[in-house]
């Protein structure tokens, strides 16, 4: 019994071995075997499958370099704040226009200005040419000086002067509106003043003004007690020196198509008056005096 147990057992074995050998030998038929790993230098790319332990990549057209961030998706914010500044300062067009049409308004300005000053350069440049205008002339005939008393209190005097006046124009006529005098010591000590009758001068003419300037004492005009002791220092040598001002408002005209009006200074300085004895009375000592200087 034993024996024969132990042949069925070995035919049995070997059956169980008999098929595990022909289902090794379909399945070595039917599996391929697995391909070798390609070299480190060539990518999956190249057709190889992806190392052992990695994923594999999906590749896709126009897909980023490995290592950089994946593009957002479309409608994404890309301002990494909370909210987009104002879409004023992505806006090019309407400050740069604006640039422009304040640009432009300047360069009209400049250029209105620049054509005024050369119209106004040639204008008074055809008007020079044509007109040739000159300041009038002014010259001091004589001066008198009467009741002339630096002792008392207040100081007391009159200058009485003749001028000769002189429109040198060919074609220009003056008016002389309003004319201020006023007598100086020292070229800068006011002692008083007058306002003369207006004048009228035709081309190239002359004439004769009559100036009268008073200290007569009032308070309003009183000169100065220390000032009245300086030009009796003066008085006591025989002669004191006097500065004749005036101040002209003119017109210079020429028809009805040119005028212009300006203020002349007049400046008559140096004016020596000489005094006879201890009397008040002196007179411009003779001898040959300049024409005054006009400014306009």
């Amino acid at each position: 019994m034993s024996s024969q147990s132990e042949d069925h057992q070995n035919k049995r074995d070997q059956s169980n071995h008999q098929s595990s050998s022909s289902s090794d030998t379909n399945n070595n038929h039917q599996t391929p075997p697995p391909p070798s790993e390609p070299p480190n230098n060539q990518s999956p790319a190249h057709g190889y499958p992806p190392a052992m332990g990695y994923p594999p990549q999906m590749m896709y057209p126009n897909a980023p370099h490995p290592g950089y961030p994946p593009p957002p998706p479309h409608g994404y914010n890309h301002y990494p704040y909370t909210q987009p500044p104002p879409a004023f300062y992505y806006s090019q067009g309407y400050p740069s226009s604006q640039h422009d049409r304040c640009s432009g308004f300047a360069r009209g300005i400049i250029a209105a200005m620049i054509l005024l000053i050369v119209l106004s350069c040639l204008s008074s440049l055809i008007t020079w040419a044509v007109l040739r205008p000159q300041i009038p002339v002014f010259h001091v005939d004589n001066m008198s000086v009467s009741n002339f008393n630096t002792s008392s209190t207040p100081f007391t005097a009159t200058w009485d002067t003749n001028l000769t006046l002189e429109n040198p124009n060919h074609k220009l006529r003056l008016y002389f509106d309003r004319i201020v005098g006023a007598m100086f010591y020292n070229e800068e000590d006011s002692l008083g003043s007058a306002w003369l009758n207006p004048i009228f001068m035709d081309t190239q003419t002359k004439t004769t003004i009559h100036a009268v300037i008073s200290a007569n004492g009032s308070a309003q005009n009183a000169v100065p007690i220390w000032l009245a002791q300086e030009m009796g220092k003066d008085r006591a040598t025989g002669a004191v020196s006097f500065a004749l001002r005036f101040r002209v408002w003119a017109t210079f005209k020429s028809g009805s198509w040119w005028t212009r009006s300006l203020i002349l200074r007049v400046l008559c300085d140096d004016l020596k008056v000489n005094f006879v004895g201890a009397s008040g009375n002196g007179a411009l000592s003779p001898g040959n005096r300049d024409d005054c200087e006009v400014y306009a």
